[in-house]
């Protein structure tokens, strides 16, 4: 790395540690709106570190386009709630998952100029001070603590690192001067008493599963750049060096995602209190209004059923991806720019918007383990997105007519694309259906609206999802149970 971006990198943590404590007493300003109180524990048995609302990511990034490389540098803080002395930290390193062709996750066809690989190479890390030793397999990387840390002791990691972005039309890649960059730092690891919950690479789902934890973040890009980020844009600065500074933050995020884009067009509009903001390469700008007006309304829908979005802001970004017709991230999802076309089937794409969507309420909000149990947000979100178009847009929908299928079942344990859609998506949203023919509409929208305020911010597994139904059944359910878990 040059002098120049070194001192530039300096100079951006410098402002990164003066802004957080401004930032950290504005939070309801910029951030997202104050939860109504609970009598519950903010923190559930399982899956109890790091913790949301103790857990800060501060990071500095510097992106050289001709290299396509991101040089960052994270400060992390957070306390040990796992309930046991911490003597090693688990990250997933995502970005790692592209070294090699033969383990990629990115279909063929997404890499328009062959295989290029993509990668994140750590440069040091400190733990409270000291320096500490890691080791890499696969996506996970697992550094040593070199003082263990007690229960409730404070922990500070701060690490450099360089992450290089593929040409791969991916939701981590690069295309047509395009960044999509999502899980494209190291992220936390969820640990309880018992130990680590371990990440793998898998060519197909969402292999993720972390804690909220909140972001500040500046970030260099060059002019013309422009960004589209989890967060809300705090500062902005234009330099004399052609480059652009960005300081942006964000509360109780799942994730950061970024989005940086070469001369793209943007549209926003303010409904009540929420900022939704559309982006997409120019000439599009008729899809991207009814997108906006589409995505109003199923934000409205889904806060009246299920309960309010949290957030201030709610981003939609049309950009070159392959393998997915779109992605989510907290506030921000991806979506295919295939769908800004002419032939593009309206209903369809109104179906995917209305899905990334309602992920902000099932693994945005309420998180889940999305290597273990797919079925949880998947399902909720393919049946939440089909009960908009029928109870919104007044279309006739069909419900699936599907035989139970086992929802019991982690990534690992699925050997196809088709068999991941079958049980998490096809099988997920038909639980559902057949819960609604169980209980009715009613009830069931009062399992979602408790599951939600009961959840938010926490990771929540199948159990306590089953307690929830039952409690609100009010009667035994396990005949029911039984035929989707076994």
């Amino acid at each position: 790395m040059g002098k120049n971006k070194l001192v530039l990198i300096v100079v951006i943590i410098g402002v990164l540690c003066a802004a957080y404590f401004i930032y950290a007493n504005q939070y309801k300003k910029v951030g997202v709106e104050a939860n109504q109180p609970t009598d519950k524990p903010i923190l559930q048995e399982e899956n109890t570190f790091p913790a949301p609302g103790k857990t800060v990511y501060q990071m500095s990034l510097y992106l050289d386009i001709n290299s396509r490389t991101i040089y960052g540098t994270t400060i992390l803080t957070t306390v040990n709630t796992s309930g046991r002395v911490l003597s090693d930290l688990l990250f997933t390193i995502y970005p790692d998952a592209f070294r090699q062709a033969g383990s990629s996750p990115a279909p063929d066809p997404a890499y328009y100029a062959g295989f290029d690989p993509g990668w994140i190479d750590i440069d040091g890390i400190m733990i409270n001070g000291k320096m500490a030793e890691y080791s890499k397999e696969g996506v996970s990387m697992q550094v040593m603590i070199p003082e263990p840390v007690k229960k409730d002791q404070d922990l500070r990691v701060e690490m450099k690192w360089r992450t290089h972005v593929p040409k791969v039309e991916y939701r981590f890649g690069y295309s047509d001067k395009v960044f999509m960059l999502g899980n494209f730092y190291p992220l936390l690891n969820v640990a309880d008493n018992k130990g680590w919950l371990s990440s793998y690479n898998s060519v197909f789902g969402d292999p993720f599963c972390f804690h909220s934890a909140d972001y500040l973040v500046g970030i260099n890009v060059p002019d013309n750049y422009g960004i589209v980020s989890t967060g809300a844009v705090i500062d902005r600065n234009a330099e004399d060096t052609g480059r652009h500074d960005y300081l942006i933050a964000a509360e109780n995020a799942r994730d950061f995602c970024l989005g940086i884009m070469y001369d793209y067009n943007g549209m926003y509009e303010q409904y009540d209190d929420l900022l939704i903001t559309v982006v997409s390469p120019p000439g599009h700008e008729k899809q991207m209004e009814s997108v906006l007006q589409q995505a109003a309304g199923i934000i409205d829908y889904y806060s009246r059923t299920w309960g309010p979005y949290p957030y201030k802001e709610f981003k939609i970004a049309f950009v070159p991806m392959k393998g997915f017709h779109g992605m989510e991230y907290s506030g921000l999802i991806f979506l295919q720019d295939a769908f800004l076309g002419s032939t593009a089937n309206q209903q369809r794409s109104e179906f995917i918007l209305a899905h990334e969507i309602a992920h902000q309420w099932w693994y945005g909000v309420v998180g889940n383990d999305q290597i273990r149990e797919p079925w949880l947000d998947e399902g909720l979100a393919n049946w939440g997105a089909y009960k908009y178009l029928e109870e919104v847009k007044g279309n006739k929908i069909t419900p699936p007519v599907e035989e139970p299928v086992n929802l019991a079942r982690e990534l690992s344990d699925m050997y196809s694309t088709r068999e991941y859609y079958h049980t998490a998506y096809t099988g997920g949203e038909s639980f559902w259906f057949g819960l609604e023919k169980e209980l009715g509409k009613e009830k069931v929208n009062r399992v979602l609206q408790r599951y939600y305020t009961d959840y938010q911010f926490k990771i929540a597994n199948s159990s306590n999802l089953l307690d929830t139904i039952r409690e609100e059944a009010g009667r035994d359910m396990e005949y029911y149970f039984n035929e989707w878990f076994y």
